[in-house]
């Protein structure tokens, strides 16, 4: 059992190691990575397990989408920088950005990452896009969320197509359901479950719904 830990150290500074070679070549071709691979990278594709202090989002300056495939674990994640803009962030913001030209403008420009499967993280992360599940014990923002986000403090995303949990969830719009203390969201389809609901129709205690 001594050696199974031994091991992965072996392959996580391996995998390290090489992808810090391909992130000094710019023009390299990406490429695609397999069982394990350490984030942030600019690989094409992961499949597998991804693994790194924070996603692969962090690289910005690549003109294509970074995907992982199977298991993203994050420690300890963006999320911790992310309390720092609770009080700065709007969901208003999202209403007016939609319709701003630029943010028209800005639909033909790749997404950063997608990540689809499980993303685990202590802190949270601050992505794109999500198919599948997210799960931290702090706090969670980004784009759009197609399944399952369920961080314990705080969810503020553009949209979510699924279900939120947390003890705050802030998202311009819901298709699914919102459980939590507070729940908001400017347009719901489906149901919100908390302290206090509100969307873009009514505010009501307890429980809130729009179709």
């Amino acid at each position: 059992m001594k050696r199974i830990p031994i091991l992965l150290l072996i392959i996580f500074s391996m995998s390290f190691t090489f992808s810090q070679g391909d992130s000094l070549d710019f023009d390299k071709k990406a490429k695609n990575r397999y069982v394990i691979w350490v984030i942030p990278s600019d690989s094409k594709n992961i499949y597998g397990i991804a693994i790194g202090p924070f996603g692969s989002e962090a690289i910005c300056n690549r003109p294509y989408t970074k995907y992982t495939h199977g298991l993203n674990i994050q420690i300890p994640g963006q999320g911790f920088f992310q309390t720092f803009y609770i009080n700065k962030m709007r969901i208003s913001d999202f209403c007016e950005k939609e319709s701003s030209d630029s943010t028209k403008s800005q639909e033909t420009i790749p997404k950063r990452a997608v990540h689809n499967g499980l993303l685990i993280s202590p802190f949270g992360t601050f992505t794109d896009q999500v198919n599948g599940v997210s799960l931290s014990l702090w706090m969670s923002m980004g784009k759009k969320i197609n399944g399952l986000s369920f961080n314990l403090l705080w969810n503020f995303y553009e949209q979510i197509n699924g279900i939120t949990i947390g003890f705050v969830n802030n998202t311009a719009v819901t298709n699914g359901v919102q459980i939590g203390l507070i729940n908001k969201t400017i347009k719901l389809n489906g149901f919100q479950f908390g302290l206090w609901n509100k969307n873009g129709k009514r505010s009501f205690p307890l429980i809130n719904w729009n179709f």
